[in-house]
C-alpha cells in the first residue's frame, strides 16, 4: 500500500504484526459510516506501538478512500497558548481533508498558516472550507481564545455533517492536554480540564475519537473524571508470540541481519512480544551485533540496558526521570525498587511500611502508590500493588535506583539475563519438534535470503525452479517478504513468499511448508495457492 502521512516506524515493511487489534480497529473504523462507532481510547504503556498502529489506520483509510476521512494529531509535550494550539488543531484537519479530497498527499504537509491553506481550498474549488478558514481566522485575531476553541472543537463533525463523509478523529498523546495547554499568552495560567471540552463532541457517531496516551494512569484519570463513560477502553498489551517471531524475521531482513531458528525464538521470549525490544535490539549501536548466537544476544541486551547510552536504557530513563520530578516524593524510588524487586506478586500497604519504615497512613501511602500507578510505574491489582512485569523494564531501573549500582551491573543483572536465556533455551531443545511456528518462518526467512542474492547466480538459481519461462531471469527485488491481505479486503489470504522487482521483470510468489519429503503437495493445495495468486494480482 502507498503511504500518505508519514509513519514514526519509518521503513514501513517494519510494520508487522497487530493484526488483532488493526482487524477490529479498521472494522470500527468501517462502522463509522453507519455512525455506529462510538469514541476509542487505546489503553497501553509506553512504546507499544500505539502511533505507529494509528498511522497505518489512517494510511489505509486514506487509500480506501471510502467515505471515512482520517485526521491524526499528536499533542506535544511542551508548553502552548490555547490560541496556536486552536490553530494547529484546525488547520491540520483542514489539510488532511483538503489532501483526502482531492487525492493530493502533498496537501498533508501544509505549513499551519490561514493564508497557505486558504489559497489551496480556493484553488480546489472548495469554498464551505475557505468559508470555514476565513471565519477560524477572524476570531484567531478577534476573540478570545477559549471562543476559538470552542469553534474549531466541532469543525471536523460541523463540516461533514451535511454529507455523506465521515471523520475519524485521531488524537495521539491525548493525555498532554490538559498538562501542556495554557489559557495565557504568557503560558502561566494551565488548563487543567481542557479534555472535558470534548464532553459533548466526542459522542457525536459522524465523527468519533480514537485516542492514545503513553502514561495510561494519567489518560484513564482524565477519561474517568472529565469524560465518563464516553470512551470505549481498548487495551494494547504486547504482541503474541507468533507476531514476534513475524515481527524478529521482517527486521532481520531489512537489517540484513543473521539470525537461526533457535535465536529468534530466544529474542521472542527475552523480548516478551514488546516491539519497542525488538526495535532497539536491530537498531543498537553496539559494535560487535550478532544475533545468530545465545551470547551475541546477551551482548546487545546487556549494552542497551545497562549502559546509559544504550537506547532502551536512554528512552526509559528519560520517562522515569520526568515520571518522578513530576511526583517529586522523596520515597518514590524506594517503593518502585521494593515492588521491582516483589513483581511477581501483590504487595500491601502494610508490607511496604513495614519493610520500609514509612512512618504514614494508609491514605497517604495510597496517593503515594496513586501517583506512581499514573506514571505507568507500578501496576495496580484490587487495591493492591505489584511492580511492572516486565524483565527489560525492571533491569534498566534497578541499573540506576538499586542500593548497590555496581554491583548489579557486573553481577546481578547479567546472572539474571543468563538465568533467563538458559531458562528459554532448555525449553526451546525440549519442545523443538513441536515449533513449527519457528521453523516455518525460519524457511521463509531462509527463502527470502536466496532470493536476495539469486540475480548475482542466475544459473545456480534457475536450477531450483521448474517451469520458468524461457526468458525468465532473477531480478534484484525491490520488496521480499511475506504479503497479507488489507483487514477490510473482502477475500483474506497471506501469501509466505512475495518477491516484488525494482524494474519489469517478473515477480515471484511462493507457498513455504515445513514437512517431509514423504508428505508432497496436493492437487487442492495447489489449488488453494493459484486463488491466492489472482487475490494477489487483483489487489
Amino acid at each position: 500500500m502507498n503511504i500518505y502521512l508519514k509513519e514514526k516506524i519509518g521503513n514501513p515493511e517494519l510494520f508487522s504484526g497487530r493484526q488483532k487489534e488493526l482487524n477490529y480497529l479498521l472494522k470500527w473504523a468501517d462502522s463509522i459510516k453507519n455512525e455506529l462507532s462510538k469514541s476509542t481510547a487505546l489503553l497501553s504503556r509506553r512504546k507499544t506501538g500505539k502511533s505507529c498502529l494509528m498511522q497505518r489506520i489512517y494510511n489505509i483509510l486514506f487509500e480506501k478512500n471510502d467515505k471515512v476521512i482520517p485526521f491524526y494529531f499528536e499533542i506535544k509535550e511542551s508548553n502552548q497558548w490555547l490560541r496556536d494550539f486552536s490553530r494547529n488543531y484546525f488547520l491540520t484537519f483542514i489539510n488532511q481533508y483538503l489532501a483526502f479530497k482531492t487525492r493530493n498527499k502533498s496537501y498533508i504537509k501544509l505549513r499551519k498558516e490561514f493564508s497557505h491553506t486558504l489559497k489551496v481550498a480556493q484553488k480546489e474549488n472548495f469554498e464551505d472550507i475557505a468559508g470555514w478558514i476565513h471565519d477560524v481566522e477572524n476570531r484567531f485575531y478577534n476573540d478570545s481564545a477559549e471562543n476559538l476553541w470552542d469553534m474549531v472543537i466541532d469543525a471536523p463533525r460541523y463540516i461533514v455533517e451535511d454529507s455523506e463523509d465521515k471523520v475519524l478523529q485521531m488524537i495521539d498523546e491525548f493525555q498532554f492536554i490538559n498538562r501542556y495547554i495554557f489559557s495565557d499568552k504568557e503560558r502561566n495560567d494551565r488548563i487543567d480540564n481542557l479534555a472535558g471540552s470534548y464532553l459533548h463532541t466526542c459522542e457525536y457517531k459522524n465523527a468519533p475519537l480514537l485516542v492514545s496516551g503513553s502514561w495510561v494512569g494519567w489518560l484513564m484519570d482524565d477519561l474517568n473524571k472529565q469524560l465518563p463513560g464516553r470512551f470505549i477502553k481498548f487495551p494494547l498489551g504486547n504482541m503474541p508470540e507468533n507476531e514476534s517471531v513475524e515481527t524478529i524475521f521482517k527486521y532481520a531482513q531489512v537489517y540484513n541481519v543473521p539470525v537461526t531458528e533457535e535465536s529468534v525464538f530466544l529474542m521472542a521470549q527475552l523480548t516478551e512480544g514488546n516491539p519497542f525490544y525488538i526495535d532497539g535490539l536491530f537498531r543498537s549501536r553496539y559494535e560487535d551485533n550478532d544475533f545468530s548466537t545465545k551470547q551475541g544476544i546477551l551482548n546487545t541486551l546487556e549494552f542497551e540496558t545497562l549502559r546509559l547510552d544504550g537506547s532502551i536504557n536512554s528512552t526509559w530513563m528519560d520517562y522515569l526521570e520526568a515520571a518522578f520530578d513530576k511526583i517529586n516524593d522523596v520515597h518514590a524510588k524506594q517503593i518502585v525498587i521494593y515492588l521491582s524487586k516483589n513483581r511477581n506478586r501483590r504487595v500491601a500497604h502494610s508490607e511496604i511500611r513495614e519493610k520500609l519504615g514509612l512512618d504514614m497512613t494508609d491514605p497517604e501511602l495510597e496517593k503515594k502508590l496513586k501517583a506512581l500507578y499514573r506514571s505507568d510505574i507500578i501496576e495496580e491489582d484490587f487495591g493492591l500493588y505489584k511492580g511492572v512485569g516486565d524483565n527489560i523494564f525492571d533491569k534498566v531501573f534497578r541499573r540506576s535506583y538499586s542500593n548497590d549500582i555496581a554491583k548489579f551491573i557486573t553481577e546481578e543483572a547479567p546472572n539474571e539475563y543468563q538465568e533467563l536465556i538458559d531458562k528459554w533455551e532448555e525449553k526451546y531443545r525440549q519442545t523443538k519438534g513441536e515449533l513449527n511456528l519457528y521453523k516455518g518462518k525460519y524457511l521463509e526467512f531462509m527463502v527470502w535470503n536466496h532470493l536476495k542474492n539469486a540475480h548475482k547466480n542466475q544459473e545456480l538459481y534457475k536450477n531450483m525452479l521448474l517451469g520458468l519461462p524461457e526468458e525468465f531471469v532473477y531480478d534484484e527485488y525491490k520488496q521480499i517478504l511475506s504479503y497479507t491481505a488489507p483487514p477490510l479486503n473482502p477475500v483474506q489470504f497471506q501469501i509466505d513468499v512475495y518477491a516484488k522487482p525494482k524494474l519489469d521483470g517478473y515477480a515471484l510468489i511462493g507457498e513455504v511448508k515445513n514437512r517431509s519429503k514423504d508428505s508432497p503437495f496436493t492437487i487442492d493445495e495447489a489449488r488453494a495457492f493459484m486463488k491466492k495468486a489472482e487475490e494477489l494480482i487483483e489487489n
